[in-house]
């Protein structure tokens, strides 16, 4: 039987027709090369299993020498052949860094010229190993890396890296939700049990941090031989990058509609300019729409209970922008009906056990920061799971006054008590009880005496008594003004702490 040939590094600086030179690590040029791998990844090793030369433009080595010589230390660590640098693109020379690193581990680090491209490399080397396999595998790469820079989505991966294996392709986020699926030349499907049990199937790690997920793969025949397992670790290079430019524009998104949020809440913005804006996210600011805030239940993030929303948006077809913070999240969207909104809240509720969820008036333009306050308000308002801007009552008229309206009010009516915060939660809470005195000694944690004492003070400030009907009505509006005041960005009141 013939032997294949053993590649070295030094072979490959001798290809001929390409401009390679070993620019650092020279008493590393036996170093075996077992095939070609391509990543700009910030740490490749993951896909690496040893033996491989790098190939790598550089955008995953780090801005400073740190950052570079603790990137060279992973692939010799990791048992990678040698690194191949591309110059002209981040780098038009290697840094002294990765070169001080390569001579201090005897690890290759070749230069590849400007005009020498990384396919040109990869057919002629593979071409010495006499290895069809390695070949092909290195060609799927490549399709895949073209792929990927052309903007394809995780299902074009997935259709590519399915015609090279015939088996069938499974992509997860970190929150078990399929990003993509491929179904090639296998009878069982990931939705019968015991699916990814079978001999042969595989669950590969994809990226990490909030862009990781898992590639689940099952072979058309017993298992997957040499061949397929290269051609699958190349997926996991070619789906992280496509993960990680995906939560990029994810993370810029989300902040943008944040800000026009915020924006349309705090009535910063006129007509012209919410249009705009809106148009960017691809809302017409001439249709209504409705705003839909929801608060996490239990163990749920903000940010998953905003995907699980945005995904039964996207299977009804219903346009709508976004925006996660900690526990909450709100959507401006544009819907046919709000019997059809709240349904979908319905939805939501019951599908995110602990989720609660509000839904405002439909509007247009810069009326949507009134949707938002509203639906705010609503779960303010409610311990129902499900809510809307008609379950506000009279709450709903103190949001349409003007702020500054609701602050004469409040300060005739309160005077200094309003600085007070522990005299205004007590006269909340014991507003909200119905008066009744017993109630609300026993929410606040207090005895009936302390109650009354800190009534009495409320009486002495501002000549007012809960006690008194024609009193109580005029210390609840203010204690509701307060609330839509500060619902809409605060006004010019701040509490202090004092116990009274």
């Amino acid at each position: 039987m013939r032997r294949k040939r053993v590649l070295r590094i030094a072979d490959i600086v001798a290809l001929p027709d390409v401009d390679v030179r070993i620019a650092a690590g020279a008493a590393g040029e036996t170093n075996a090369v077992r095939w070609l791998h391509t990543s700009e990844l910030d740490d490749p090793t993951t896909a690496l299993e040893g033996g491989e030369l790098l190939l790598t433009t550089g955008r995953g080595l780090g801005a400073t020498a740190e950052a570079q010589r603790a990137y060279v230390r992973r692939l010799a660590a990791h048992g990678a052949a040698g690194l191949a640098l591309g110059l002209g693109g981040p780098f038009g020379a290697p840094p002294a860094a990765l070169l001080e690193e390569g001579d201090a581990l005897a690890f290759p680090i070749l230069a590849v010229g400007a005009g020498t491209s990384f396919v040109a490399l990869g057919r002629l080397a593979l071409g010495q190993l006499a290895a069809d396999p390695i070949a092909q595998a290195h060609e799927v790469h490549e399709e895949l890396v073209e792929a990927v820079l052309g903007g394809a989505g995780a299902r074009d991966l997935l259709r590519i890296l399915g015609g090279a294996l015939r088996g069938s392709l499974r992509l997860t986020d970190r929150h078990g939700v399929v990003l993509a699926e491929h179904h090639g030349g296998v009878s069982a499907s990931f939705d019968e049990e015991g699916a990814l049990a079978r001999p042969g199937a595989l669950a590969l790690p994809v990226g990490d941090g909030p862009a990781s997920a898992t590639l689940d793969a099952l072979p058309a025949g017993e298992r997957f031989g040499d061949y397929e397992r290269m051609v699958l670790r190349h997926g996991q290079n070619a789906l992280a990058l496509e993960l990680t430019r995906r939560q990029a524009v994810l993370a810029a998104e989300l902040r943008l509609a944040g800000d026009l949020l915020d924006d349309l809440e705090q009535e910063r913005l006129d007509q012209r300019e919410t249009a705009r804006r809106l148009a960017a996210f691809g809302l017409d600011a001439q249709r209504s729409h409705a705003a839909l805030v929801a608060l996490a239940g239990g163990e749920t993030s903000g940010e998953r209970l905003r995907a699980t929303i945005a995904r039964q948006l996207d299977r009804h077809a219903m346009p709508h922008l976004s925006s996660a913070r900690h526990d909450g999240v709100a959507f401006l969207v544009d819907a046919p009906s709000e019997d059809g909104l709240l349904a979908l809240a319905e939805a939501v509720s019951a599908g995110a056990p602990g989720a609660r969820v509000a839904v405002g008036r439909a509007a247009t333009g810069a009326g949507l920061g009134r949707s938002l306050l509203e639906a705010r308000a609503a779960l303010d308002a409610s311990s129902a799971a499900v809510v809307s801007w008609r379950d506000l009552s009279s709450f709903e008229l103190l949001l349409s006054v003007p702020v500054p309206v609701l602050e004469a009010f409040v300060d005739r009516v309160l005077g200094p008590t309003v600085h007070n915060g522990w005299l205004v939660e007590t006269l909340s809470v014991l507003l909200e009880s119905g008066c009744r005195w017993k109630d609300a000694a026993e929410q606040l944690g207090v005895h009936r005496h302390t109650l009354r004492y800190r009534m009495d003070r409320l009486q002495e400030q501002t000549g007012r008594h809960p006690d008194r009907p024609d009193q109580r009505m005029e210390l609840w509006l203010a204690v509701k003004a307060l609330q839509a005041i500060a619902m809409r960005g605060g006004g010019s009141f701040e509490a202090r702490t004092d116990r009274v």
